[in-house]
């Protein structure tokens, strides 16, 4: 049953495109947006209360995923994903991310 409908930024579709040709990360991400589609914010880890941007992440392969609920419109927002590099990579994303939002 699919009870929060996504919606997806233009970065990742362009990376989903990109995933698709690489059939293994292609059903992963898949296998991911059922997932929030399904449990919607509790997919993830809840990375700024304010504004209910989450994670998703997977260690095999490093995969991290992010997203937006919006509460009003019980919708997702998906922004995009990256293979996990470093937490100082995944800390600038997420700042662009929230300046992305505040913009």
């Amino acid at each position: 049953m699919k009870n929060f409908p996504i919606v997806f930024d233009k970065v990742i579709l362009k990376q989903f495109k990109k995933a698709g040709k690489n059939k293994f990360i292609q059903k992963i991400l898949s296998h991911i947006f059922d997932k929030i589609e399904e449990l919607g914010p509790r997919a993830g880890k809840l990375l700024d209360s304010k504004l209910h941007i989450y994670e998703v992440k997977l260690k095999r392969p490093p995969i991290r995923l992010y997203y937006k609920y919006n509460i009003q419109t019980n919708e997702i927002y998906v922004f995009e994903y990256q293979m996990k590099t470093s937490s100082k990579k995944q800390n600038s994303l997420i700042k662009k991310l929230k300046s992305q939002i505040f913009s």
